[in-house]
């Protein structure tokens, strides 16, 4: 609870010493967006007992929990459209702003009050900085790029492939599958040929062969 301002917040503490450099950069970033679809940075603080980041509690169910609820059905063509396009406006403002989000999925998507708020930029990279605090494999395995996953050099299509394939989940009911040859339409029937085709184009394995923004892929 914000004793100054009133209201409730989310309070992210520092968990081990060695991630200290990417918890001040998630707050950096953090600090320099202002969007409807990205959490409210408030501050950052220390005391004797660890690193804080603050930011706006952002109230609502994350896709993933609503997805669960559903089985292994999908959710109506509707809704997973209209959710991603509102995670799209979030991830164009990002990129705008020279920032990766690098760990887009289904967890760290909030359906609440204003729609979908995409959340934890604890992975987030500036584009065109050297990985300071590099990690192999950082980010969530079938959501990742596999560039991102190998430890290679990240681009903004990197956003593309985390959002297509939670496209793709949304409707599935499961995620994309490296090498599976059954079509989305299949498990999908309601899926257009024109769509299969783009979510198809933005899980591509090799960036220079992806859509080649979160722009082109919205519109």
């Amino acid at each position: 609870e914000d004793l100054r301002c009133g209201g409730e917040v989310a309070v992210k503490q520092l968990g081990h010493h060695g991630h200290a450099g990417r918890f001040a950069a998630e707050a950096r970033i953090l600090a320099g967006l202002d969007h409807p679809r990205l959490p409210r940075y408030i501050e950052e603080f220390e005391d004797e007992t660890g690193v804080y980041l603050v930011m706006e509690f952002v109230r609502g169910e994350d896709l993933g929990r609503i997805l669960k609820q559903r089985g292994r059905s999908g959710v109506p063509l509707a809704d997973a459209v209209g959710w991603v396009g509102e995670a799209c406006e979030a991830l164009q403002y990002l990129h705008e702003q020279g920032v990766i989000h690098r760990d887009v999925k289904l967890q760290n998507m909030i359906l609440g009050e204003r729609g979908v708020v995409l959340v934890d930029l604890g992975v987030a990279h500036l584009i065109g900085q050297d990985e300071e605090f590099a990690t192999v494999g950082i980010g969530t395995p079938r959501y990742m790029a596999p560039e991102v996953f190998a430890g290679g050099l990240s681009s903004a299509r990197a956003d593309v492939f985390g959002v297509a394939a939670t496209l793709w989940t949304l409707l599935a009911g499961r995620p994309p599958v490296y090498g599976d040859p059954v079509r989305l339409s299949e498990l999908a029937p309601e899926v257009s040929p024109d769509l299969e085709a783009l979510i198809s184009a933005g899980v591509e394995m090799i960036p220079e062969r992806r859509v080649s923004s979160i722009a082109a892929f919205a519109t």
